[in-house]
């Protein structure tokens, strides 16, 4: 009779012991809900202290790489609650006192796939977790990032073998395909992530790019516009809008180019990216908005050499040398009292005459050679390059 007794008692345990952890994982995903993560994962991990239950591990996971306020090589998270009108990315990067929990994520799930080989959950998160860790910290990780590709692959492709993977997943194997340059392999991945989630703006995006590097312009047109219409960010609505314009532009549409530089500017200004790709169009167009563009696009940065190599660039591609010496000689009233930007405007006058007119090339180099010396007295490299260029003028 007690043998009994006995086995009634352990299968009668059995439904209370899997109510616990769903009643758990219930409780936990109502605390996330409600923004209190350190909360969440603590419950779980009194629940499971020693990682042995796949389901409670996941969710665990899923705690400290969505809601980490910071974290030591992904295997150490620094959690905390916060209040339901607060968002943890407000807290990253901040100073402040968390509480620390060490979960190497790699290694729990590794070891629970050899229990559990089948389960295809294990290998999805497995591939996720090694493509947050490159997303936050690439080669500065524990492991090189061709050995984090392997993995991504390897683990990510079981998932989707076992009919676990979801539209992340097959995001992550697009994307580290993409950066390695594989554009033909990254596009069904790319393809099902939007299958799954249409608005996935990001898998839209980088499918434009994708497609645009095999000479799809038509799906990568098409791709880069709804990315345009998905985004919410204006930074990368302006991105998705200055791809849309260069898609034109190699189509020779210079019309449709020009609207979609404009919207991109409009969407972000100021950006170096969108007010040169501007700038180029309206050089070579003649449109009148040439002269105020450069202006502006001068101003980001007089002081840095990339600008004027742009300007220079871009003006005698198109054969207009003589209005880009008419700009830079308008700009020493705008700039009378920074020596750096008159040195350079002398500098790189000089660098233009060179080819057509030595002598004029030569006073202007002597005069950035004398601004110059005022203000860097120990830099070799700046003298070095003025008399490379006044060698030329002998």
């Amino acid at each position: 009779m007690k043998k009994l007794i006995g086995l009634f008692l352990i299968f009668l345990s059995i439904p209370a012991f899997g109510q616990t952890e769903t009643e758990t994982i219930k409780q936990a995903n109502d605390l996330i809900a409600n923004k209190k993560y350190e909360s969440a994962f603590k419950l779980l991990d009194d629940f499971d202290h020693n990682n042995n239950k796949p389901d409670v591990v996941l969710l665990k996971e899923d705690i400290v790489l969505n809601y980490f306020v910071s974290s030591v090589m992904h295997q150490i998270f620094a959690l905390k609650d916060l209040e339901n009108n607060e968002n943890i990315i407000d807290y990253r990067g901040k100073t402040g006192s968390y509480n620390m929990y060490s979960f190497a994520v790699d290694s729990i799930l590794n070891d629970l796939i050899k229990i559990y080989p089948t389960n295809c959950n294990l290998y999805k998160g497995l591939g996720e977790f090694y493509y947050e860790a490159y997303s936050k910290y690439g080669r500065k990780w524990l492991k090189s990032d061709s050995e984090l590709f392997q993995l991504i692959q390897s683990n990510l492709q079981k998932a989707i073998e076992g009919n676990c993977s979801d539209y992340k997943s097959n995001y992550a194997l697009g994307y580290i395909n993409l950066i390695q340059k594989k554009y033909k392999e990254c596009i069904p991945y790319f393809l099902q992530s939007i299958e799954i989630k249409k608005d996935n703006a990001d898998a839209h995006y980088n499918l434009a790019y994708a497609y645009l590097f095999t000479d799809d312009r038509e799906n990568a047109l098409k791709y880069a516009k709804n990315s345009f219409d998905l985004y919410t960010d204006q930074e990368y609505k302006s991105e998705a809008a200055r791809m849309i314009g260069q898609i034109y532009t190699e189509l020779n549409d210079d019309k449709s180019a020009l609207t979609y530089y404009e919207l991109a500017d409009n969407t972000a200004p100021g950006n170096y990216d969108n007010i040169k790709a501007l700038l180029r169009l309206y050089i070579k167009l003649g449109d009148d908005k040439a002269q105020e563009t450069t202006k502006s696009f001068f101003k980001l940065a007089p002081d840095n050499p990339t600008i004027y190599n742009d300007l220079r660039e871009i003006y005698f591609r198109n054969n207009k040398v003589n209005e880009l010496i008419d700009f830079y000689k308008s700009q020493f009233s705008e700039f009378k009292n920074d020596e750096i930007i008159q040195g350079n405007l002398n500098f790189y006058l000089g660098q233009i005459y060179i080819e057509t007119d030595k002598k004029t090339a030569k006073e202007y180099l002597l005069k950035a050679q004398n601004i110059f010396s005022k203000i860097f007295e120990k830099n070799h490299q700046v003298f070095e390059v003025i008399s490379e260029g006044l060698k030329q003028c002998e």
